[in-house]
């Protein structure tokens, strides 16, 4: 911290003395010509510094509030789904709704029902 103090103080007084200098001798007005196209160029790159951190704020902005919760909704109806697959899977085991697949789907209460009717009508005959 305390050499940058010294580094600009040391330019504060070049530039101080060069320009004592220059108005006193008046033949050096390269100087002078240097120094404003520095500045030129210094506030050229703080101008691009400005527009950049402007754009990339637009940028940032559009992520965090367009992006974002859009992206989160759509994991979030993705998420409910899968859920309600899984719970509707998951009630027809608690339920006893299995689907038995060999002619076609048929549900565990009907096929019980089916049995039911023709051990019923072997014991009568």
């Amino acid at each position: 911290m305390i050499i940058l103090f010294y580094v600009s103080l040391f330019a504060l007084c070049a530039m101080i003395g060069s320009k004592l200098f220059e108005i006193h001798f008046r033949k050096f007005h390269f100087v002078s010509k240097f120094l404003i196209s520095c500045d030129e160029r210094v506030h050229k790159m703080i101008a691009l510094g400005v527009f950049k951190y402007k754009q990339y704020r637009k940028i940032a902005g559009l992520f965090l509030f367009d992006f974002l919760p859009a992206y989160a909704y759509e994991l979030t109806v993705k998420l409910k789904d899968y859920l309600a697959k899984k719970y509707y899977n998951a009630g027809d085991g608690f339920r006893g709704r299995r689907v038995l697949r060999n002619n076609g789907s048929v549900s565990f209460f009907l096929e019980k029902l089916s049995e039911k009717k023709t051990d019923s009508a072997d014991h009568k005959i």
